[in-house]
Parts: C-alpha cells; structure tokens; sequence
C-alpha cells in the first residue's frame, strides 16, 4: 500500500468538517489525495447513472482534496482534526510530492 493510502486510511468512517461542509469520510484516494464523503444528515437525493437517468435515493457525497487552495500543504481545516503525527506526515508527503 503507498504512503498517502496508509496515512489516510484511519480517516475512514471518521466525520470531518472542512469550511461548511460535514460528513464522513466513505473512501479515499491516491492520485490526487481526496477523501470521498458522504453528507450526514441531509436529504437524499437521487443517484443517477452514467446516462443520466435517476437509479436511487442516497445521501450525497463529494470528493474533498487534501490540499489547501495552493496545493502545497495539507488543507488546515483537515490539520486541525488529524492526531499531530499524522498531519506532519501528510504534510511532508504532500511537499515531497511538488516538483
């Protein structure tokens, strides 16, 4: 497994709040670094296929980049709720990864 997934991987299940937005993390992934959440507490909307056509009622996810708005170290709101350890090991990943 690589250094991101298995830094992100404890996320899984946890509720985050990044700015105005809540919810739990439901899956993450590598390439870029996003955490995929689920809404909790609102209203299901409908899910549609890759047609367009509506398939299901389920709470709506997004996905949520790790990064702040430059792109060059850990989004801070995501800092904030991490165990200190694990966001300084982010961090580090994340600006090893800049050209």
């Amino acid at each position: 497994m690589n250094t991101i997934l298995t830094l992100l991987e404890p996320l899984i299940g946890r509720e985050i709040q990044i700015g105005d937005q809540r919810g739990t993390v439901i899956e993450i992934h590598d390439e870029p670094p996003a955490l995929i959440m689920r809404a909790e507490g609102s209203a299901d909307a409908f899910q549609v296929d890759y047609l367009g056509r509506p398939r299901s009622m389920t709470q709506p996810t997004w996905t949520q980049p790790i990064t702040g708005e430059s792109g060059r170290g850990l989004h801070p709101d995501l800092q904030r709720q991490l165990p200190r350890e694990t966001a300084i090991a982010l961090n580090d990943f994340i600006q090893s990864q800049q050209g």
